[in-house]
């Protein structure tokens, strides 16, 4: 950044009710000044919730929303900026001709997100939200419940870390959209809604239970509609609800229909239709767990993205704050699937160290470190289930699962590296190395290389080893080690190990003992 000046930065989103567009100023994430904000309404979600696909027509429509969103970025000067779409457009069934219609039109690349990294960033704006409001203790637990049109998303934070986190396909506009008219205006409705609701969120509640929270952090779509229903001025800061006025609200609105609704809060139709969606859910949630106090986000996507990619672009130590909550979640799963703690803090040590000093040799990058990290956490999950075969069940546990933070893409490479980080040898011909990309099949059969070495190391799971020097040389990578017991099984381990390694790099890997 030139002599401290200012830079531009714009962020627009497409979601399931409406289009944003964000451009920022800043100097440093500490330093980010909003100078432009437009909103525009839209209707995604209701054709994808309803019929599985987005219109033409409404292409159309929001490609000139995005066409005008281009004009005020010019008209700012702004040149690094990013567009994303979330719930609607990821599940239509026609996204792929979505995204090309608005390159075509717009010039626009779109970058599709998954629920989970959605979710992710959404936390990221919340947490640097009520940190900035000195509501952070490892004392206290904060839930974070972030309600979209198409999702629910539940993260705990507990003791400085994350202890759960679950998304949940239930969002407000969905539910709403999963009963027919006649339905939503029988008397029944609110019975029905509660059941519905209750049925798919009661699981979450095992995990909150003994967890004594401070605060229920509400964010999303329909939180202005919840603090405009109970007389709080919405202005984007953090409100505090007193669980007394949301239940009181809880009450008076199960006993409206929808004109009534309509009438004693000056809601319009289509609002009014998604009062009872988002109160019965908010109540369900609130049911689950033992809560003090609610506190009410206007913190959107866009401000996450904003925070990620600033974080990242000046470099600021914050994104390390994030980064460590999000292994602590891993290591909540591990907990989950009874794994070896030691054995994984052992390799994900070791495997680390072998990636820095080899950095040279594979080219990659931090964030291929941070999956390496992940996988190597998790490489032994599948014992959970069988023995036999652990590595593939612990593929099937990694890619079936929401890892806060990544992409589906990046879960499926860290799934692939728990699957061969034993014996079995990626080949394009294996499935589940066949789905992915090249580049990502690349990546993984060096991520492979390396985690088979450090897995070997501590074969006996009793970390008798400390690895000392890891030196380099033309042909070789010879590590120096040290230990005061018999590591034959791991010598010997390790050299049945290294075949795979010398085809990937090119180098022969040689334990001294010293």
């Amino acid at each position: 950044m030139k002599n401290g000046s200012p830079q531009l930065f714009g962020v627009i989103h497409i979601g399931s009710e409406q289009v944003s567009l964000q451009v920022v100023e800043y100097k440093s994430l500490s330093d980010i000044k909003v100078i432009e904000r437009a909103i525009s309404q839209v209707g995604l979600g209701e054709e994808t919730f309803k019929y599985g696909r987005i219109g033409f027509g409404t292409v159309k429509q929001i490609c000139e929303l995005l066409k005008g969103y281009r004009r005020i970025l010019q008209e700012y000067g702004v040149k690094d900026y990013r567009l994303f779409a979330t719930t609607a457009i990821r599940e239509a069934e026609n996204q792929a001709y979505i995204v090309d219609q608005i390159k075509v039109k717009t010039g626009f690349n779109v970058e599709v997100v998954d629920v989970t990294q959605e979710i992710f960033h959404k936390y990221v704006a919340l947490f640097r939200a009520v940190e900035s409001e000195d509501m952070i203790s490892s004392l206290k637990s904060i839930l974070f419940v972030d309600i979209s049109s198409g999702g629910l998303g539940i993260t705990l934070y507990e003791a400085g870390g994350l202890k759960y986190q679950q998304n949940i396909h239930i969002g407000t506009l969905r539910i709403k959209e999963g009963f027919n008219k006649n339905q939503r205006e029988s008397s029944c409705f609110y019975q029905a809604l509660t059941e519905f609701i209750s049925s798919t969120v009661r699981p979450v509640g095992e995990a909150l239970m003994g967890s004594k929270i401070k605060y229920m952090v509400l964010s999303g779509i329909e939180t202005g509609l919840l603090l405009k229903m109970l007389g709080h001025e919405v202005n984007g800061k953090l409100k505090f609800v007193r669980i007394a006025d949301f239940l009181e609200l809880h009450d008076r609105v199960k006993r409206l229909n929808l004109p009534q609704v309509m009438q004693e809060f000056g809601l319009s139709q289509q609002r009014a239709e998604m009062v009872l969606p988002t109160i019965v859910l908010y109540k369900q949630i609130l049911d689950l767990a033992n809560v003090e106090d609610i506190v009410v986000s206007g913190a959107q996507f866009g401000d996450g993205i904003i925070i990620s990619d600033i974080g990242e672009k000046t470099g600021d130590s914050w994104k390390k704050v994030i980064e460590e909550q999000m292994i602590s979640l891993v290591h909540a799963l591990g907990r989950k699937y009874k794994y070896d703690k030691r054995h994984a803090l052992w390799v994900e040590e070791a495997a680390l160290l072998l990636f820095d000093k080899l950095v040279k040799v594979h080219g990659l990058g931090v964030r291929e470190r941070f999956l390496l990290q992940v996988a190597a956490i998790l490489h032994d999950v599948g014992k959970f289930i069988s023995l036999r075969r652990h590595y593939f069940y612990s593929y099937l546990i990694i890619s079936s699962t929401d890892i806060f933070g990544f992409s589906e893409e990046e879960k499926t490479m860290m799934a692939n590296i728990a699957l061969y980080h034993s014996s079995k040898t990626p080949v394009p011909t294996e499935t589940e190395f066949a789905a992915l990309s090249p580049e990502g099949r690349r990546t993984v059969s060096k991520l492979v290389a390396i985690i088979r070495l450090a897995d070997a190391l501590d074969r006996s799971h009793f970390q008798k080893i400390t690895i000392g020097k890891v030196a380099l040389h033309a042909e070789e990578m010879i590590l120096d080690v040290h230990s005061e017991q018999d590591i034959s099984l791991e010598e010997w381990t390790f050299l049945d190990k290294t075949e795979y390694f010398e085809q990937v790099f090119g180098l022969k890997a040689v334990v001294r003992r010293y």
